[in-house]
C-alpha cells in the first residue's frame, strides 16, 4: 500500500512540476498562466512522498525508493505528455487524491 502511496504522490509531483512550464501548460491548456504556484506544489509533493517512503521502509531504503518511484512517476507523465497530453487535466489530481486517501487508509 505504501509503495502506490509513494508513486501516486510523485506523478502527482511531476505532473504539476511539468505544468510548471510554459510549453506543457499550452499542450494541455491551450494557453499560458503564472507558472510559480505548480512549480511549488509539485516540490511540496515531492517532499510529502518522501515521508511515507520514510515511515514505511527506514531513511536509507525509504530514501532510495523514494527516488525509484520518483523516477517512474516522472516516466509516466513523460509519455503522458508525450502521446496523450490532455487527460493530465484530472490523472494528475487523481493521482494526488489517490495518493493522499491511500495514505490515510494504511
Amino acid at each position: 500500500m505504501n509503495a502506490l502511496v509513494v508513486l501516486a504522490l510523485s506523478y502527482a509531483a511531476m505532473a504539476a512540476v511539468s505544468l510548471s512550464m510554459e510549453r506543457h501548460q499550452e499542450q494541455v491548456y491551450g494557453k499560458a498562466f503564472p507558472a510559480m504556484p505548480l512549480r511549488l506544489g509539485g516540490w511540496a509533493l515531492l517532499a510529502v512522498a518522501l515521508v511515507p517512503a520514510v515511515a514505511a521502509w527506514g531513511t536509507s531504503v525509504g530514501i532510495l525508493a523514494w527516488l525509484g518511484f520518483l523516477t517512474f512517476g516522472a516516466l509516466g507523465i513523460g509519455l503522458q505528455m508525450t502521446y496523450a497530453p490532455r487527460p493530465v487535466r484530472w490523472t494528475a489530481p487523481a493521482g494526488a487524491l489517490l495518493g493522499a486517501v491511500a495514505w490515510l487508509l494504511a
